[in-house]
């Protein structure tokens, strides 16, 4: 959309008109879904982390500074909406293996050279709940151990393993469909 649209639109909403909102929610929603279905352990769990990013979104418009900006200040919503999320529904517990955090490696580029990013997006949304977070907010947001390890409650150590055990995981799949593809 391009920006004078999207700036009347922004104004219109920020008057209450209806058709506006609706337009800016077309227009947005599936980008803040698409964030929310990665850090969602389901499909009920990223409706939740949506309808209250949306809700957030709406609410807090009046403060969007920069019109060019919306789409990362809305993505930016809905990370903050899946940490409070994960934070309120803390049942899952994050491992933390601190040999395995002195090996960190990264994942091998000459497998995952060949895949397709919405392969990879699937790869990781099929990792358990825990690590997913993790390797959301560092190999996507592009967050740091000490930002994630705070925004979480965790530990550094606890962060770097998950990512770990993440892309070992991906790595390893990758390499199993490789093997039935050839």
């Amino acid at each position: 959309m391009e920006i004078q649209k999207l700036h009347k639109i922004i104004t219109e909403c920020l008057n209450y008109e209806q058709q506006a909102r609706r337009t800016l929610y077309d227009y947005i929603a599936p980008i803040m879904f698409g964030v929310s279905h990665r850090y969602a352990r389901s499909i009920v769990d990223a409706d939740d982390i949506f309808q209250e990013s949306i809700i957030r979104f709406f609410h807090h418009l009046h403060q969007l500074k920069d019109i060019d900006r919306m789409e990362g200040w809305a993505k930016r919503i809905v990370v903050n909406e899946a940490i409070r999320f994960y934070r309120k529904n803390r049942n899952l517990t994050l491992t933390e293996d601190l040999e395995i955090t002195n090996q960190l490696l990264a994942c091998n580029e000459s497998v995952t050279g060949q895949l397709e990013i919405e392969q990879l997006l699937k790869l990781i949304s099929e990792l358990p709940y825990k690590m997913r977070m993790v390797i959301n907010l560092f190999a996507i947001e592009g967050y740091k151990h000490e930002e994630i390890a705070e925004m979480l409650g965790i530990s550094v150590g606890t962060s770097k393993s998950n990512l770990f055990d993440a892309r070992k995981q991906i790595k390893k799949r990758i390499e199993n469909e490789m093997k039935n593809i050839g």
